[in-house]
C-alpha cells in the first residue's frame, strides 16, 4: 500500500504561538479525525492509526500540544490546562463544519478530548479515548500535589521535572517499538512544574466530564496496560450519559495498541466505528429515519 505520507501545516493560537498538524487531506471525506497524542508522544507515533483511516477516505489532522513533537518553542511548558483546550477549538472551527468530526484522544489525549467533549464548544460526532489517561496506575499522592502547588506558588514554575514513563516496556512489549520510543527524538521527556500543575486541573476537569459526554463515544482498552487503571476507566465509562458508547478491550495488548505486533483488529475496529458514527450524522442531517432515531 502507499506511504500516505503527511503534509506539515502550522496553526497560530490565539496567543501567537504556532504549533505543527500533521493532515492527510482526502477528496469528499465521509469523516474527518481529530487525533490527540499523549502526554509524552507526539502524532508521528500514531502513522499508522492516521494513514488506515486517510485510505479509507477519512479527512486526519493531528496536531502536535505546543511544546511537543515538532513544536520546540516553550518545550514541555504550559501557564494553564484550558491553553490545551482552546488550541484545538481553535484549529477544528477553522475547519469546513460539514464535515462530520471525530476527536480521537490516545493516552493522555483521551482526557484532553473528554474535557474538549465537556466543554461542548465544537459539534462532534463522536470521541474515541484509547487507553485514556484519565486514571494512571500510579498517581501522585495529596502530599506530592500540596508541595508540586506550593513549588509552583513560590516561582519555581518554570523547574523543571521528568516525566515518569521513561521505560519503552510501559507502551509495548514489541522489541522495534520499544527501540523507536527509546530512540526519538521528539518523544517529551521532561516538562515544568506549571505543567505539571496543569495537568492536575486537567485531570480534575476531565474526571468530571462523564455525565456531560452526550456525543457518542466508543472507548478502546489495553488489556495488559501498564499505565492506565482500567477498572476505574471502566467506571468512569459507565456514567457517560451517551446513550451510543462503546468499549471494546483486547485482553493481550499493551498500551499502546498501535505498538502491537499485529494492530490490525484494532485499526479496523476503529474505522468501522467512525464510519458508523458518519453515517448516523449525515442521516441526522438529511431528516432520514435513522437521524431521527438518534436524536431521540
Amino acid at each position: 500500500m502507499p506511504y500516505l505520507a503527511p503534509e506539515i501545516h502550522y496553526c497560530t493560537a490565539a496567543d501567537g504561538y504556532r504549533f505543527a498538524v500533521r493532515r492527510w487531506p482526502t477528496s469528499n471525506p465521509p469523516a474527518r479525525a481529530v487525533v490527540i497524542h499523549g502526554i509524552v508522544s507526539h502524532g508521528g507515533w500514531y502513522l499508522s492509526t492516521c494513514r488506515h483511516l486517510a485510505r479509507l477516505g477519512v479527512e486526519v489532522h493531528a496536531p502536535d500540544r505546543r511544546g511537543s513533537g515538532l513544536n520546540m518553542a516553550a518545550r514541555g511548558d504550559a501557564r494553564h490546562w484550558a491553553t490545551w483546550l482552546d488550541d484545538v477549538e481553535l484549529y477544528v472551527n477553522a475547519l469546513d463544519q460539514q464535515i462530520p468530526t471525530v476527536l480521537i484522544g490516545i493516552s493522555w489525549g483521551g482526557k484532553l478530548v473528554a474535557a474538549l467533549a465537556r466543554r461542548n464548544r465544537l459539534p462532534l460526532a463522536g470521541i474515541v479515548l484509547i487507553g485514556p489517561g484519565l486514571y494512571a496506575q500510579q498517581q501522585p499522592g495529596p502530599l506530592k500535589r500540596s508541595l508540586l502547588r506550593a513549588a509552583v506558588a513560590a516561582g519555581a514554575g518554570r523547574r523543571r521535572v521528568t516525566i515518569p514513563l521513561a521505560d519503552p516496556a510501559l507502551f509495548t512489549d514489541t522489541p522495534r517499538w520499544k527501540d523507536y520510543i527509546r530512540d526519538d527524538p521528539f518523544t517529551l521527556r521532561r516538562v515544568t512544574m506549571r505543567f505539571a500543575l496543569a495537568d492536575l486541573a486537567l485531570n480534575a476537569y476531565a474526571r468530571a466530564a462523564a455525565e456531560h459526554l452526550t456525543s457518542p463515544t466508543l472507548l478502546m482498552l489495553a488489556g495488559r496496560d501498564r499505565i492506565v487503571d482500567n477498572g476505574r476507566t471502566h467506571r468512569f465509562f459507565e456514567r457517560i450519559a451517551a446513550p451510543d458508547k462503546t468499549c471494546i478491550e483486547y485482553p493481550d495488548a499493551g498500551h499502546t495498541l498501535e505498538f502491537e505486533p499485529d494492530p490490525s483488529l484494532y485499526l479496523n475496529d476503529l474505522a468501522s466505528w467512525i464510519q458508523g458514527r458518519s453515517r448516523k450524522a449525515e442521516g441526522a442531517g438529511d431528516g432520514s429515519e435513522e437521524g431521527v432515531e438518534e436524536g431521540n
